[in-house]
């Protein structure tokens, strides 16, 4: 560090000369000796590294005119695509209340986008709850491991993993705010 400000003391002359910016060197005992002008320089210059981030100053991004009427369609269409999901959940359960769901992040529970729920319980994507419980159950009495009495033990461990597969699909898609959650993730 000493050699580096030995260095700037030894260049800050020829940077002078060559009409660079001038950069001085901050007094030795800076608490002590403040100069409000120095500090005035090196904020205006930008040399200054004790200037907080919240007072740079930050940009958006520009976004041209096709991009941005591009960004507002695919919006839409996704705004479109939910409406229309909700609509036919609402036509197929009448117990299905969207507003009455707490949409919180916090509570969802853990999904994976790139996992089809629907297809592991053997459902459409507008079930009811229902439906799904009905689906549910079906597969739960028959893929249980204590109902593969009598099979291979290849048979019993793939029924086994097929069952926690379905139970993780059910957990997902009787949690409306998670299956909410689910289906939107799913459209982007």
């Amino acid at each position: 560090l000493l050699r580096l400000a030995k260095k700037v003391e030894r260049l800050a002359p020829e940077l002078a000369a060559a009409g660079k910016a001038s950069f001085e060197m901050p007094p030795k005992n800076a608490v002590e000796l403040y100069d409000a002008q120095f500090a005035r320089k090196q904020q205006s210059t930008g040399l200054s590294p004790y200037i907080a981030p919240a007072q740079q100053q930050r940009t958006a991004p520009q976004i041209s005119p096709e991009v941005q009427k591009k960004l507002l369609d695919a919006l839409a269409k996704e705004a479109e695509k939910a409406r229309a999901r909700e609509e036919e959940r609402r036509k197929r359960d009448p117990t299905y209340r969207p507003d009455a769901m707490d949409l919180s992040y916090k509570q969802l529970k853990p999904f994976d986008k790139y996992i089809d729920y629907y297809e592991r319980l053997g459902v459409s994507e507008f079930a009811s709850e229902g439906e799904l419980k009905a689906a549910f159950k079906g597969l739960s009495l028959q893929l249980h491991p204590d109902k593969q009495s009598g099979k291979t033990d290849a048979e019993a461990a793939t029924a086994k993993a097929r069952y926690f597969e379905v139970v993780d699909a059910f957990t997902v898609l009787i949690d409306l705010p998670t299956r909410r959650g689910y289906d939107q993730q799913r459209d982007k």
